[in-house]
């Protein structure tokens, strides 16, 4: 089993999931609408996550789920679902790195995935003590005793590997440092390339094959190996500021945020950061959240074939569709495409 790249074809992956309403209620304070609000939330993300197993299966993909071994409230709060699965761990040939959390609320994360990871050659897993439990604004990461780092400020690309220059309060330089010397005892003459962005990386790239990007980035902010590629450039229509992705995970939950967000259910999912938030099958084909008629007439005059997923639900929790998913197996070697574009 082994990943060298995002767009190789997809053999086998994990998808997120969330905790049915029934268990969370208990715990949170919501009455009345606002209580069927986010009843109807977590069962249409439910659904979706199911959805898109389905049709992961369809592509001949063998699917796994995150699985929830801890309690859904720290007592004071509501612990975060092991739906973001992207954040935890890379796969770089056939080893296996593993992140870490920073906050008590989503600390037990990490270890939803531990039952799917048996094949690989080697593990590096960075330590989860010295949890941080004051408040979010206040958190300095590089101040942090250990080393922090989540995986979703990577892409690969064979013989190059991309990673957010800022990485916001999701990481530190002591981890970065680690998962950089984790990729050369991998391979000894990978090239490292920083990207001029602060947080997840998926929020501004996504690579579709060798030669062809999408971005909404300018062209000063692209490393200078995507010079020659192609580009399909998303216009930013919702203005969304991704910095924002970064807030309490936790007051999601807030009633008036569920009732925004039941009213953004009868809507149709186009928002820049979730159309370059997809999951590649292969290189000609990848799945998007929700449609965007411009985007997917772009790509398929590409010859991609572009199939939309439905994730108005489960993007409640800031998760798209690359977030809820991990892959564990693409099939193909190492290869060097700067030598292709």
């Amino acid at each position: 089993m082994s990943v060298w790249s995002e767009f190789q074809p997809l053999k086998s992956c994990v998808i997120g999931t969330l905790t049915p309403a029934e268990k969370i209620l208990p715990h949170i304070n919501l009455v009345n609408r606002y209580k069927r609000y986010f009843k109807e939330i977590i069962r249409i993300g439910i659904e979706e996550l199911n959805h898109l197993e389905n049709v992961l299966k369809s592509y001949d993909v063998k699917t796994f789920r995150s699985i929830q071994h801890y309690p859904d409230n720290t007592g004071k709060i509501i612990n975060t679902p092991p739906l973001g699965i992207r954040d935890l761990f890379t796969i770089y040939g056939d080893n296996l790195f593993v992140g870490n959390t920073a906050f008590v609320w989503n600390k037990d994360v990490p270890y939803s995935c531990n039952h799917v990871f048996d094949n690989y050659s080697s593990t590096y897993e960075l330590p989860h003590h010295d949890i941080f439990a004051d408040q979010f604004q206040t958190f300095e990461p590089n101040k942090m005793e250990r080393p922090l780092f989540s995986t979703a400020f990577v892409l690969r690309c064979g013989q190059d590997v991309f990673i957010s220059k800022d990485m916001s309060k999701d990481g530190n330089d002591a981890g970065r440092k680690i998962f950089i010397q984790w990729l050369k005892s991998i391979n000894k003459n990978i090239n490292i390339h920083n990207v001029d962005v602060s947080g997840h990386l998926d929020g501004y790239i996504f690579l579709v094959r060798p030669g062809l990007l999408m971005t909404w980035l300018a062209p000063s902010k692209l490393p200078e190996y995507f010079k020659n590629w192609d580009k399909v450039y998303i216009d930013n229509d919702t203005n969304r500021v991704l910095s924002h992705l970064g807030q309490h995970r936790h007051k999601r939950y807030h009633p008036v945020i569920a009732q925004e967000f039941y009213n953004f259910l009868q809507t149709n999912t186009e928002e820049t950061f979730y159309n370059i938030n997809s999951l590649s099958i292969n290189e000609n084909t990848v799945l998007f959240t929700g449609k965007h008629k411009r985007l997917f007439n772009q790509l398929e005059k590409h010859g991609v074939d572009c199939v939309s997923v439905d994730l108005r639900a489960t993007t409640f929790w800031d998760n798209g569709l690359h977030c809820v998913t991990n892959e564990l197996e693409r099939e193909g070697q190492l290869e060097d495409y700067a030598t292709l574009t």
